[in-house]
């Protein structure tokens, strides 16, 4: 049921490498991050420390994916990045070409993730997204105030209101454990299941009960005639 959350693995493609500042200065720097190249002004880099940080709006492209935000910094050695304000990251199949533990045979459609900020750990492979977390795909919605996905362990962990909805299938709960892999979920606080019931919701339409007004007046009656 949360399996498309997974699409937070999309920052799996951050693998370390270091930053190519763009040779022409007629358009605004760029450098890349894995499969992902990253455009803004200015950058701020120290290539002894693997430091870097853009002080503004941040697009990330990649085939099929992109991810702003309005700032970032991280270490493009120890493969680490935090995204902050306003992270949308959005994906065209789904799961960001199957970058993430779990590659479904099928997609369901495009996907988008917002948060208010995002934290990538490329060598542990987790990523945390915090801060009025929202994940749209066909006919599922998540929200919740934090969500970990740890790619070794396929262990998601949704915490703070979690409200989840797939078409007519509704759960909230204080702390959702899901795992990508398996399909176990495990909720506890406040947990609140709703699912379509398979009892035949339409009953027989009793017939119209028409009520006459009493003070109607009633049409003159024909009298009879008297017999010769």
């Amino acid at each position: 049921m949360i399996r498309p959350l997974i699409a937070l693995a999309a920052a799996a493609a951050l693998l370390g490498a270091t930053p190519k500042p763009s040779p022409s200065s007629a358009t605004p720097p760029s450098f890349k991050v894995g499969v992902w190249t990253i455009n803004t002004s200015p950058v701020d880099a120290n290539f002894k420390t693997g430091e870097f940080s853009t002080p503004n709006r941040v697009t990330m492209t990649r085939d099929g994916g992109d991810i702003t935000a309005d700032r970032s910094n991280g270490n493009y050695k120890s493969k680490i990045m935090h995204l902050y304000g306003h992270v949308v990251m959005h994906d065209a199949q789904g799961n960001f070409a199957g970058l993430s533990s779990v590659k479904p045979s099928q997609s369901r459609g495009p996907a988008t993730l917002t948060a208010d900020e995002v934290q990538i750990d490329g060598t542990a492979k987790v990523y945390t997204a915090t801060g009025n977390v929202h994940y749209v795909q066909a006919d599922t919605t998540v929200d919740a105030a934090k969500g970990v996905l740890n790619d070794t362990t396929h262990e998601l962990d949704l915490t703070g209101n979690v409200h989840i909805n797939q078409g007519d299938r509704h759960m909230t709960a204080d702390h959702v454990l899901y795992n990508t892999v398996s399909g176990q979920a495990h909720a506890e606080g406040n947990v609140v299941m709703q699912f379509p019931s398979n009892v035949n919701p339409h009953f027989a339409t009793p017939k119209p009960i028409i009520i006459k007004n009493p003070l109607e007046k009633r049409k003159p009656q024909p009298t009879p005639s008297s017999a010769p």
